[in-house]
């Protein structure tokens, strides 16, 4: 290859990607950042809250604990097995909400 062919192929990158970097930057960047970002409700606990500072406080946390709690005492109900444990975490569950 001829230094004015390898002069030729540099410029063709060059235009080629000077079309094809704008082109996708449209194409992807059709939505806003700030859309993206107030996709995430926060009221109903849906994600957890990454930027809690306590997570005891968190209402994602609190929701799971007591999902879990809840499925301990069903468990308790059907089988008769589990209920101190049951029982042991209502009451810390209780004292977790308590403490806000």
């Amino acid at each position: 290859m001829a230094a004015r062919d390898l002069a030729k192929l540099g410029c063709a990158l060059l235009l080629g990607a000077a079309v094809a970097f704008p082109a996708g930057l449209m194409v992807a960047g059709s939505r806003d950042g700030a859309d993206r970002a107030d996709t995430a409700a926060r009221g109903d606990a849906a994600v957890r809250d990454v930027f809690s500072p306590s997570i005891r406080r968190d209402p994602w946390f609190l929701e799971r604990q007591r999902e879990g709690v809840e499925a301990l005492e069903r468990h308790c109900e059907r089988t008769g097995e589990s209920c101190p444990e049951s029982r042991a975490a209502r009451d810390s569950l209780a004292e977790l909400e308590a403490a806000d």
